[in-house]
């Protein structure tokens, strides 16, 4: 496609978010208003979104309980607890457990990250008390039966050996240590064949009634249910769960990301997948919205960043290249990936350091600045036009402390980015010496170097 046409497409697709945007940013800043901190008659802390569009409701159990907590030689522990939740519960085996849930049409799965294991639900809001009755039992009387047990462990094994032979599974999966050594923000929560093998039934039951209480727990809401009923369903569901000691609201140590490094896997593919990685930036950074502005010129969209249009369009060298900052407590990580001939993976490199060269000691153009916030105030909305999505940020609102508000503060944060404040935050952010290099494949893709100067 010719460089005008491109542009043109650029700017019709700029125009179509940004009416989308000014025409949705009223539903968010109303739903932002809808959402309501309710306390229930036991005093369980919630937060809730009454929509009434539709005769439905979804729901998100989180727990403080993700990977980061897990003892050394548990690795993985959070997650296969996590996929138990649904394998049998109080009365019912896994199979009953399932059929209960068909029965009336309810949706339930439970998931594990580095912070949270959070368990959701999504119901027509007539089978409620049911559904409800269903995910308490799966929140407080999971039953960790032998063979499902066994089924689990080996599923998880089974997606180990899928990350080896996946080049960009294998590169992600080596970046964590990379950066954070022994530190337990280096733990994926995938674990290893070892530490899962060795994960027995009563480590799951200790892991569950240690870190799946109360005191660890955040709610969120979003559907067709008032207030009353939900404090009265939330207290038959989960308030038998134990109080507990509890994480929340308690500082978690800040990960220090070490000295750089350059990792390399041999794998039998004719691409080398490569991953650079560096000290990243919380969510709460006061920062924060310029960073996520520069990343979006820099290399946050494939199609229209700086090193989308340079190494893709014009060198041709790669069909995907972008940069993105993963947030964690008191830091986090950022990094930028591509995969390229074996052969070219140091000319793709060369391109990456003359773009950060660039980014650093020279002001963008008022053009990409006005087109990345223009995107990102606009499109905003579209990350909260359905129950599922308004839950999601609901959820993370309140496992990262962002305030109730944050709906419609975030796109205000964006609007006060400053044109000067972008070539800050990429010398703050983009520094090259303190990348690590992982690179995946054979040949010539190994011999790659970084930093290059």
């Amino acid at each position: 496609m010719p460089y005008h046409s491109r542009t043109r497409c650029g700017i019709w697709l700029l125009g179509l978010m940004t009416l989308i945007g000014s025409l949705s940013m009223t539903l968010t800043a109303q739903a932002a208003a809808k959402i309501q901190a309710i306390t229930t008659p036991k005093g369980l802390q919630a937060w809730l979104l009454q929509t009434n569009n539709l005769p439905m409701l979804s729901v998100e159990l989180s727990f403080r309980a993700g990977s980061v907590f897990e003892p050394a030689g548990k690795e993985g522990l959070a997650q296969f607890t996590a996929s138990l939740l649904d394998e049998g519960a109080g009365p019912y085996s896994a199979t009953e457990f399932k059929e209960e849930l068909e029965a009336i049409g309810a949706r339930f799965g439970a998931s594990a990250d580095t912070l949270d294991i959070s368990l959701n639900l999504t119901t027509l809001t007539e089978h409620q008390d049911r559904a409800f009755a269903l995910l308490g039992l799966a929140a407080r009387e999971p039953r960790f039966d032998k063979e499902a047990i066994g089924r689990i462990r080996n599923q998880l094994l089974a997606n180990l050996k899928r990350i080896e032979e996946d080049p960009a599974a294998l590169a992600g999966r080596a970046l964590r240590p990379a950066l954070f050594g022994n530190q337990p923000w280096a733990n994926d929560g995938d674990g290893s064949a070892a530490s899962i093998k060795g994960i027995t039934q009563s480590d799951l039951m200790a892991w569950h009634l240690a870190n799946l209480t109360r005191s660890n727990l955040t709610v969120s809401v979003v559907g067709d249910i008032d207030a009353t009923t939900l404090g009265r369903l939330l207290d038959e569901a989960v308030f038998g769960l134990p109080q507990g000691a509890g994480r929340r609201g308690k500082e978690l140590a800040t990960p220090k990301v070490g000295a750089p490094t350059t990792i390399t896997k041999t794998l039998a593919i004719p691409q080398g997948t490569v991953l650079l990685g560096w000290p990243g930036m919380a969510r709460n950074d006061p920062d924060y919205p310029a960073l996520m502005l520069m990343n979006e010129i820099f290399g946050g969209g494939v199609l229209t960043s700086r090193l989308g249009l340079d190494v893709r369009e014009k060198h041709g060298l790669v069909y995907d290249i972008r940069s993105r900052n993963m947030p964690l407590p008191g830091g986090g990580f950022y990094l930028l990936s591509f995969a390229t001939d074996a052969t070219k993976v140091a000319k793709a490199l060369g391109l990456i350091d003359e773009n950060i060269t660039k980014m650093r000691n020279q002001p963008v153009t008022q053009e990409e600045f006005d087109d990345a916030k223009s995107y990102l105030i606009g499109s905003w909305p579209l990350r909260l036009d359905s129950n599922a999505k308004l839950l999601g940020m609901m959820s993370l609102m309140q496992n990262e402390g962002l305030g109730i508000d944050y709906l419609e503060a975030w796109p205000k944060r964006l609007a006060g980015v400053q044109f000067a404040d972008i070539q800050r935050v990429a010398q703050r952010m983009l520094t090259p010496e303190n990348m690590s290099l992982i690179v995946v494949g054979q040949n010539e893709a190994l011999q790659a170097k970084w930093p290059l100067r």
